[in-house]
C-alpha cells in the first residue's frame, strides 16, 4: 500500500501548483499523478481566496472527461463546505463557445441552440444526406467534410498530420459542401465539430464580442490542454487578453487526438508564450507499478515528440508497504490464433484466481484486424466479455432510437433526436430523410413543426408523407411521457415503439439492455446512461441511481461483470489491474496509413504509452508472426516500438502460467 507519508509528499506538490498565484499556471502531470486532485484543489483555493462561484469555469476536452471533472469538483467543493457547489461551471470547450455565442446573440441562424453532432450522427445523418445531394461515395463525402473540419480547427487547408485524400478535394466539391452545410445544419439545429470555436474566433478577431463582459469569467481552468487544436488555442488567447487568469493541465506524452488536430505544442510552449507563467510538474505516479511505468517511459524516451517536456516520473509503489514491482510480459506468437487463445486463457485463469472481469482490459489498435479472433477465443474459453463499444446496444439502431425517444422527452426542441426518430425505421432510407429536409428548406418550414403541427397541404406525398406520419405518431406517443416516469412504467411502451420502427429482435435487445438498470430509473436518468461516453460515466450514473433509491451497490460492481475490449483511444482516462495489448506488428500498429507521416508515427508511440499506463498491476504486450488480413495470410514484422519496451519478447504458445497469475493477484492485493 502507498503510505500516508508518500501521499502527503505528493499532495504537497499538487497543492503548490493549485495555490500558485501567477496569472498563468502550467501543470504537467503524468499518468496517475493526481492531476484531477490538483484541479479540484485549485477550485477550492480560488473560492477560499474570495473568487465568486460564477467567475470560475473549468473545461475538459471531451464530454465524458468534463462530466467526470464536474462530478469531482462538485464533490470536492461540497466536502470543503462550499455552498451551492453544484453551480460551478464545468464544461467542454465547445459548450463554452456555445455559451459565448448565445450570450452575444450570435446563434440567430438556428431555430434553437444547436447541438454538436456525435460521430454516429455525422456519418448517418450529415454525411449520408450530403452523399445523396452530391452523389459522393461514403469515403469521399467523409473526406470532403474532414477537409473543412481541418480548416475550422487549424486555420489551414493542409495542416500538420492531415492525410489529404487522393484525388484532392476540388473547388467544385468545396462549393457543393458549403451550399449544403449551412441550410442543413440550420434546419437540424446542429453544428459540426470545430465550427463553433471557429465562429467564436472570427467574432473575437473582429472585436464583436468580449468573453469577460458576456460570461463574467475571471478564472479559467483547462484540463487536457495538450488536446487543444490551433483554433482552440486562439480562442483561449482571447480570454487571457481580456484579463482572465488561466490554469492549464496536461501531458504532451498523452496527446493522441491528431484526427481532431490536437497540437501538443500548445502545452509545450505555454511558458514561452506567456512570460511569468508558474510552472509545475507532478511526477509521482499513484497508478502504475515500476515495471509498467518503466516500460512506458522507455518507449517515450525512444520516440520523443519535437519539443517534448522533460519528465522524471517515478512510481510510488517503489517504496510502498510492501513494495510492488508489477509485471510486464512481452510475448511472441507463431500465429494470431495462438495470440488470441493465450489472451483468452489468461483472462480465464485470472478470473478463476479471483480477479474481477472489469479489472481486465484488452486494448486494440485496429479492431478490424484483431477483434474477431480475440472475441472468438474468449467465447471458446467461456470468458464473459463486452464487445468493443461500436458494437454495443448504444450504437445499434435500437439503441439510437431509444436515445432519441428519451432525448425528446427531456427536450422537445432536440431537432437531431427528431431526425433520428424519422430515419431509424425499417423502410425509411436516407434518401427519404434528405428529400423531406429539402422540402422543408424549399418551403420555408420549421423542422420541428412538421412532427407536431398540421402538415401544410401539397408539400409532402407518397413515401415522404408515410415516413412523416409514422414519426408524427411516435412523437405524439412520446409527448405523453415525462422525465420522471420510470422504466417500470415505460419499458414496455419503449419496446413497442422500437418494434414498430424496427422488429421484435430489436425490441428484445432493448429489454436485454435495460435489465442492468433498476426499475425505478427515470427517463432522464436513462438518457444520461445512454448518452454516457465511457463505462466510468455509466457507472457514475448507475451509482447515483442506486444511491437515490437506497439500493446497496453490488460488490462486483454496478455494470455486468465482463472483460472489456476497447480501442486504445477509448481507454484514455481509464485503468485496469491487467491490460492486454495485442497486435504489435508494423502492418497493424503504427499501420501503413501512418507510416508516411512521421508525426503520426510519433503519435502512435504516445498512444501505446497511454495504453501501457492504463495497467495498475500487469501489462501483457504481444505480436504474432503470421496473421490473416483481408483474406490473405501475411507474415508481419514486429512493430518498430517493440524494440523499445524495456525488455525482450519471448516465444510463447500459451498465456499466463499459474506462477504468473499468482504474482499478478499478489501484486493486486498490495496496491
Amino acid at each position: 500500500m502507498i503510505t500516508s507519508a508518500q501521499i502527503a509528499t505528493a499532495q504537497a506538490v499538487q497543492h503548490a501548483a493549485a495555490h500558485d498565484n501567477s496569472n498563468q499556471v502550467r501543470l504537467v502531470a503524468g499518468p496517475g499523478s493526481g492531476k484531477s486532485a490538483s484541479i479540484e484543489e485549485r477550485v477550492c483555493w480560488l473560492l477560499g481566496q474570495g473568487a465568486p462561484l460564477d467567475t470560475i469555469c473549468a473545461v475538459s476536452f471531451t464530454r465524458a472527461a468534463s462530466t467526470d471533472l464536474r462530478l469531482r469538483i462538485h464533490q470536492a467543493c461540497t466536502a470543503a463546505g462550499v455552498p451551492n457547489a453544484t453551480s460551478i461551471r464545468v464544461t467542454t470547450l465547445h459548450s463554452l463557445g456555445l455559451r459565448l455565442l448565445r450570450a452575444a446573440g450570435q446563434l440567430g441562424a438556428y431555430p434553437v441552440e444547436p447541438l454538436v453532432l456525435d460521430p454516429w450522427e455525422l456519418e448517418e445523418f450529415f454525411d449520408a444526406e450530403f452523399g445523396c445531394q452530391g452523389g459522393h461515395s461514403k469515403s469521399r463525402r467523409e473526406a470532403i467534410r474532414r477537409y473543412h473540419e481541418a480548416y475550422w480547427s487549424t486555420g489551414s487547408w493542409n495542416p500538420a498530420n492531415y492525410i489529404p485524400p487522393n484525388p484532392p478535394i476540388t473547388g467544385a466539391e468545396q462549393t457543393q459542401f458549403n451550399a449544403f452545410h449551412g441550410p442543413r445544419t440550420q434546419t437540424y439545429a446542429c453544428v459540426l465539430p470545430g465550427e463553433i470555436i471557429r465562429q467564436c474566433v472570427t467574432n473575437l478577431q473582429a472585436g464583436l464580442i468580449n468573453p469577460v463582459e458576456l460570461l463574467n469569467i475571471r478564472h479559467l481552468i483547462i484540463d487536457e490542454f495538450q488536446d487543444l487544436n490551433p483554433l482552440d488555442l486562439q480562442f483561449v488567447d482571447f480570454f487571457i487578453a481580456a484579463g482572465v487568469r488561466l490554469f492549464v493541465a496536461g501531458d504532451d506524452d498523452q496527446s493522441v487526438y491528431s484526427f481532431r488536430f490536437a497540437e501538443p505544442a500548445g502545452l509545450q510552449q505555454f511558458p514561452t508564450k506567456y512570460a511569468g507563467t508558474g510552472q509545475h510538474q507532478l511526477s509521482a505516479c499513484f497508478r502504475c507499478p515500476p515495471a509498467v511505468l518503466g516500460t512506458a517511459t522507455t518507449l517515450m524516451a525512444a520516440f520523443p515528440s519535437p519539443g517534448r517536456i522533460p519528465k522524471n516520473q517515478h512510481s510510488l509503489y517503489v517504496a510502498s508497504t510492501p513494495p510492488v514491482n508489477g509485471s510486464v510480459h512481452r510475448w511472441r506468437f507463431a500465429s494470431a490464433r495462438q495470440e488470441a487463445t493465450a489472451i483468452a486463457e489468461s483472462c480465464r485463469d485470472l478470473l478463476v484466481a479471483g480477479m474481477m472481469p472489469r479489472d481486465i482490459l484488452i486494448l486494440l489498435s485496429n479492431g478490424r484486424a484483431l477483434s474477431k479472433e480475440i472475441c472468438d477465443a474468449l467465447t471458446a474459453a467461456k470468458v464473459p466479455f463486452e464487445n468493443p463499444r461500436e458494437d454495443s446496444f448504444l450504437d445499434s439502431e435500437a439503441g439510437r432510437l431509444t436515445l432519441a425517444l428519451v432525448r425528446i422527452v427531456c427536450d422537445s426542441e432536440d431537432y437531431v433526436a427528431l431526425r433520428a426518430v424519422l430515419g431509424v425505421r425499417n423502410g425509411v432510407g436516407v434518401a427519404t430523410c434528405h428529400l423531406i429536409c429539402d422540402s422543408i428548406i424549399a418551403n420555408n418550414l420549421n423542422y420541428r413543426d412538421v412532427f407536431y403541427n398540421p402538415l401544410p397541404a401539397g408539400v409532402f406525398a407518397g413515401r415522404l408523407l408515410n415516413a412523416l406520419n409514422h414519426a408524427r405518431t411516435t412523437c405524439a406517443t412520446v409527448a405523453g411521457w415525462n422525465t420522471t416516469d420510470t422504466l417500470n412504467h415505460l419499458a414496455n411502451d419503449i419496446a413497442q415503439v422500437i418494434q414498430s420502427h424496427l422488429d421484435p429482435t430489436a425490441a428484445a435487445s432493448w429489454h436485454a439492455f435495460r435489465a442492468v438498470l433498476p426499475g425505478d430509473t427515470t427517463i432522464e436518468e436513462l438518457r444520461d446512461f445512454l448518452w454516457a461516453d465511457s463505462d466510468e460515466q455509466q457507472i457514475t450514473v448507475l451509482e447515483a441511481i442506486m444511491d437515490r433509491l437506497g439500493i446497496p451497490r453490488p460488490t462486483a460492481g454496478v455494470l455486468p461483470p465482463r472483460v472489456r475490449i476497447m480501442s486504445m483511444h477509448g481507454a484514455k482516462g481509464l485503468s485496469a489491474r491487467a491490460v492486454f495489448i495485442p497486435g504489435l506488428e508494423e502492418e497493424i500498429f503504427p499501420g501503413q496509413w501512418r507510416v508516411p507521416y512521421p508525426g503520426l508515427v510519433l503519435e502512435a508511440a504516445r498512444l501505446l504509452y497511454v495504453s501501457i499506463t492504463r495497467a495498475r498491476a500487469a501489462c501483457m504486450l504481444s505480436f504474432a508472426t503470421s496473421r490473416m488480413m483481408n483474406g490473405n495470410l501475411i507474415r508481419p514484422v514486429p512493430a518498430r516500438f517493440a524494440a523499445h519496451l524495456a525488455g525482450a519478447f519471448v516465444n510463447r504458445v500459451g498465456g499466463l502460467n499459474p506462477a504468473e497469475v499468482a504474482q499478478i493477484l499478489g501484486d493486486c492485493a498490495n496496491l
